[in-house]
């Protein structure tokens, strides 16, 4: 797939999704490498087929033959979102089930949208945005209205450096992996 965005040597994510068939929305981060992917409307571990996306290119990239990304005679969109300072950035991180645990990004200014997902088991989608502020949060993969927590985020806001987040299974088990799109 040409699509003029250099993620071989910047880095970023791919969101791939049928527009003919029911299928789940995919995931693919430079990360986390080819060939493993998250379903955002799914609370399942990461995906790995070595057969879905195959390389991230200087042009974009290049997929194989898994029917969840690329099945004839179906109709696909993408979109692809390249790390750039103040608009996107991607972190992975292991959990350590401390009540505030920071993690350094490089973002280069204050986050407005946090999504994580953890990636060696199930769990939900937690996303912090700033309408909801450090004291709630939201979760992509239902249809529910914001919770209200200081615990998820531990009630700290986001800065240009780094995010906390409490000691909640969703986003800080210990020894569990987790992946960050901000």
């Amino acid at each position: 797939i040409t699509n003029g965005i250099d993620l071989s040597t910047k880095g970023g994510m791919v969101w791939l999704k049928s527009r003919s068939a029911a299928t789940y929305n995919a995931l693919f981060d430079t990360n986390r490498g080819t060939g493993r992917h998250l379903l955002s409307n799914s609370t399942s571990a990461e995906v790995v087929n070595a057969t879905s996306l195959t390389s991230y290119n200087a042009t974009g990239f290049s997929l194989g033959s898994y029917t969840g990304t690329n099945q004839s005679p179906d109709n696909f969109v993408s979109w692809t979102f390249r790390k750039q300072p103040k608009f996107f950035d991607m972190v992975t991180y292991t959990g350590d089930a401390t009540s505030n645990k920071s993690i350094t990004h490089n973002l280069g200014s204050v986050p407005g949208c946090i999504i994580i997902k953890r990636t060696d088991s199930t769990g939900r989608w937690i996303v912090y945005h700033q309408s909801v502020g450090s004291n709630g949060y939201l979760v992509l993969n239902t249809t529910a209205a914001s919770t209200s927590s200081s615990s998820m985020w531990n009630a700290t806001a986001p800065t240009s450096t780094q995010f906390t987040v409490g000691d909640i299974g969703d986003s800080n088990v210990s020894g569990a992996t987790y992946v960050a799109y901000l």
